[in-house]
């Protein structure tokens, strides 16, 4: 009953292999060993939470990429790979950002805070090491919620239409609305990578 009852977004989410990456480095690498150490810890359940949650999240974009429809380019030769539709629950999202603030505010503790429960030491000895820093880790997290409840632009207005108006049949964008996703594009691999987007988003 509480499933059926909880609140839902549509959002427009690009799930791509760029995005993928960044989710398998933050499930494997931060939220699944944090989950087992951490364990039934007194006041942590959010850590386990936390993992539960990003692993559906995960399947509701897996979903929707299968389901389709496609996005093509207006030449009809380029799909725009992963541009969907997504209806996620705000009571997932919302965790996540709990979670979120909860990792980044144990991070900035003091060294000398007391932590009775290891919690602390947990956060910074589990995930630390010298290619996967906690720091690196929590921002990958927070690069993952960024792209997963993207802000809203015209651009993104521009292409929900576009989108919705197709009915669930594939479609093909005209030149104004590539050129709208040719501007989404820069944008989330900004967020993604702090690069430019020199790669197959353009063509």
């Amino acid at each position: 009953m509480e499933q059926q009852e909880q609140r839902t977004s549509v959002r427009l989410v690009v799930v791509d292999p760029d995005l993928e990456a960044q989710c398998d480095r933050v499930e494997e690498h931060l939220l699944a060993p944090l989950a087992e150490s951490v364990g039934g810890a007194s006041g942590h359940a959010l850590f386990a939470d936390g993992l539960a949650v990003f692993t559906r999240v995960r399947e509701l974009l897996t979903d929707a990429v299968a389901q389709g429809p496609k996005v093509w380019s207006p030449n009809g030769r380029w799909e725009h790979e992963g541009l969907r539709i997504v209806e996620l629950p705000t009571g997932d999202t919302d965790l996540l950002y709990a979670l979120l603030r909860e990792l980044s505010g144990l991070l900035v503790a003091p060294p000398d805070l007391p932590d009775p429960s290891g919690v602390v030491a947990t956060v910074r000895g589990t995930v630390l090491t010298p290619e996967k820093t906690a720091v690196g880790l929590v921002g990958a997290l927070a690069r993952v919620l960024s792209l997963v409840d993207l802000t809203p632009d015209a651009d993104t207005a521009t292409l929900f239409a576009a989108i919705e108006a197709g009915g669930g049949e594939d479609v093909r964008l005209s030149y104004a609305q590539d050129e709208a996703w040719q501007r989404l594009a820069h944008r989330l691999t900004m967020l993604l990578t702090e690069s430019a987007p020199l790669h197959r988003f353009l063509y």
